[in-house]
């Protein structure tokens, strides 16, 4: 009995059986992965750099979306460029265009099939054959598979944003901080919201400039409070691009003109989303929880 076990096992216990559930919950896909080679992979349990989700920037403007919103992507270039073209095709028809990073340098064939050891930069999976660890550089186009019965999700919200100085800006493809979802704090715990269930965020004033409150209102008309990190100090070893994106285009999308546009946390009053085709609300008629997001 857990009773009898010593308090060091018993946390072990627990912790091991919250993370055999977390895996449980955890969301797996699968496609056909061509290589530069033309070679064809069928893959399942697709990972790209250890994560369910894929990583470019347009416009010089961090991107992140989850393969669960992703018909394919095709990586151009050459596998010794750093820098790569890549286009994206959502499931909902939109195609984007951007570039990738990544690891140019590549990998010896002996070495992906035994690893390697550039776990941070390949495409992981399994196969009939066993295992799969192939270098991006590696990759020309991975085509997912996706069942008939999963929804699509809207790939873009739009709506207004307004400055503090009043002026209304009309955005479409609305993001923070390159990802679909918006994150603040409640107190000492971290949470995060998907944008398309939100109608409104209103930013107030900050005596000291570091934290701005914020109200945060749901479609369904909850409202919740938070706060934002709003500092636009640079941090240690923070790069050009990602400190641009973190102080002066925490929200960015398309103008009206077709003009990429961001904006920063300090700059920002208020946030309008534009109503949705198709809202899916729980039975209960609230929308999706927050989600808490790991310390």
């Amino acid at each position: 009995m857990l009773s009898f076990l010593p308090s060091q096992r018993w946390l072990l216990s627990c912790a091991l059986l919250l993370t055999g559930v977390g895996a449980l919950q955890a969301a797996e896909y699968e496609g056909t992965v061509i290589d530069r080679k033309g070679a064809h992979h069928a893959v399942r349990k697709l990972e790209i750099r250890g994560s369910t989700s894929l990583e470019y920037y347009v416009s010089g403007r961090r991107q992140v979306l989850d393969l669960a919103r992703i018909e394919r992507f095709h990586i151009g270039g050459t596998p010794q460029d750093q820098e790569v073209p890549i286009t994206v095709t959502f499931r909902s028809g939109r195609v984007e265009e951007g570039t990738i990073v990544i690891d140019g340098g590549g990998m010896a064939d002996d070495d992906v099939a035994g690893g390697g050891s550039h776990v941070s930069d390949r495409l992981t999976g399994s196969t009939d054959l066993g295992p799969m660890f192939m270098p991006l550089s590696d990759v020309q186009e991975v085509m997912l598979q996706h069942d008939d019965d999963t929804p699509i999700i809207p790939d873009a919200v739009g709506g207004s944003i307004v400055d503090v100085q009043g002026k209304r800006f009309t955005v479409s493809n609305i993001q923070y901080r390159g990802a679909d979802a918006f994150r603040f704090l409640q107190g000492r715990k971290k949470k995060r919201v998907a944008l398309r269930h939100l109608s409104r965020l209103e930013f107030g004033d900050s005596p000291g400039g570091e934290m701005r409150p914020v109200t945060i209102t749901y479609r369904t008309g909850k409202i919740v409070q938070g706060d934002v990190d709003a500092s636009t100090v640079r941090l240690a070893g923070e790069v050009d691009h990602v400190y641009r994106t973190r102080s002066d285009s925490a929200f960015t999308g398309m103008s009206q003109s077709g003009r990429m546009y961001g904006i920063g946390l300090q700059s920002i009053k208020l946030v309008t989303f534009a109503d949705l085709p198709e809202q899916k609300t729980t039975a209960a008629g609230s929308p999706e929880p927050e989600e808490a997001e790991p310390e």
